[in-house]
């Protein structure tokens, strides 16, 4: 039974696990999205997460309300090109939290990443929630070697 099995309203069990990025630098911004649908106006789809990479994205800018619920939320960028990628729901309000929700409160515009479906471990199948490893176990969300990185940009 993964940690996701106590946590995850069944319905989102079967959904598949996105890696999304940046679609102006193609730099990793979540490895760990799923498809959602805005529980404030059912007509706009975006990726959620229940957390990002470490060094992938900032908070950027003040926290506002909503224009379809009580939430109050911050915008996200990409820490590499500056795009904004998304938002942060900081404080949900109590209609979003009652609502049948898959308990992410990072968001991402699906008009700002790429998203390409994860495989699992095997590298053979679609990784599903039901699936995913707990963040501390998760090797996608590892702090990337900075070492190589230099090495590459010399």
């Amino acid at each position: 039974m993964s940690h996701q099995d106590c946590h995850l309203h069944p319905s989102f069990k079967s959904k598949s696990v996105y890696e999304l990025r940046c679609v102006n630098c193609e730099a990793l911004v979540c490895a760990r999205g799923m498809r959602a649908i805005l529980l404030g106006d059912r007509n706009v789809e975006l990726y959620s997460t229940d957390l990002p990479p470490p060094s992938t994205v900032q908070l950027i800018g003040k926290d506002y309300e909503t224009n379809n619920c009580l939430c109050r939320i911050k915008d996200v960028a990409c820490i590499v090109c500056g795009t904004n990628v998304g938002y942060h729901v900081m404080l949900p309000c109590q209609s979003c939290l009652t609502s049948c929700n898959n308990g992410h409160f990072w968001m991402f515009h699906s008009r700002s990443v790429r998203a390409v479906e994860r495989l699992d471990s095997s590298g053979s199948e679609i990784l599903a929630w039901a699936k995913v490893p707990p963040c501390s176990e998760d090797m996608m969300m590892r702090e990337p070697d900075k070492s190589r990185w230099i090495e590459c940009c010399r």
